[in-house]
Parts: structure tokens; C-alpha cells; sequence
């Protein structure tokens, strides 16, 4: 079985680039040929659509 690997970013104080770097994290992981999920979790700021160039994202 392939290995699998997770990253997780957490902290509680916001405005210290968490979002820019999971982003830029899995961005670069898929331009790479990677499969990615990523799964954000901040109510203020969806950067998932960072990912998808500004397209929004049915919520569920």
C-alpha cells in the first residue's frame, strides 16, 4: 500500500499566514501531480478559492 501524508495547520491566532501557506502548500503539492485535499475550516476566509481562481464553491 502507498504511504499516505498529512498535514495539518492549526493555531488560534489569526492573521498569521495559515491559509496563504496551506494554499500555497496544496497548490504547489497538485501542480506537482499530487492528489490533494484541502479543507478550510475558517468562516472569514475561504482560501479554496485561491486555488480555484476566484470560482466559488457550492456549500453545503
Amino acid at each position: 500500500m502507498k504511504e499516505k501524508r498529512l498535514e495539518i495547520a492549526v493555531y488560534g491566532k489569526g492573521g498569521i499566514g495559515k491559509s496563504t501557506v496551506s494554499a500555497n502548500l496544496s497548490a504547489a503539492l497538485a501542480a506537482s501531480g499530487q492528489k490533494v485535499l484541502q479543507i478550510g475550516c475558517d468562516p472569514k476566509h475561504d482560501s479554496t478559492r485561491l486555488l480555484l481562481h476566484g470560482e466559488k464553491l457550492q456549500r453545503f
